[in-house]
């Protein structure tokens, strides 16, 4: 008698792969994954995962895989990877988040 268990790949729905946000605001990096198991979603940015390199207090990978960042600083600007495995294989969609900082223009008049 065989028990036998059907294993599907990991495999992402693109949904965008390009965030801009402005400084100190929130931002929900999406990360759409399907697979037999469910697939474990991490996500990393310059090689590393981000749960090693980023701020735990800032940076939440949700349930869904989403990547939340709470205040985004320009120092977040990059390059990211959302990473999904199973035990059939693993797939990868890379990310850019672009930061727009805030400026402020002083114009000093003199008459």
């Amino acid at each position: 008698m065989c028990v036998c268990m059907r294993v599907v790949p990991p495999e992402m729905s693109l949904s965008h792969d390009e965030y801009t946000v402005v400084v100190d605001n929130p931002i929900l990096m999406s990360c759409e994954v399907t697979g037999i198991p469910a697939p474990q979603v991490t996500w990393t940015t310059q090689g590393a995962d981000v749960a090693d390199v980023k701020d735990a207090a800032t940076f939440h990978v949700l349930a869904n895989g989403a990547l939340r960042i709470d205040h985004v600083t320009t120092d977040d600007a990059g390059m990211y990877e959302c990473v999904a495995t199973n035990v059939a294989g693993n797939a990868t969609m890379p990310v850019t988040l672009n930061v727009q900082g805030i400026f402020t223009l002083y114009i000093h008049l003199t008459v």
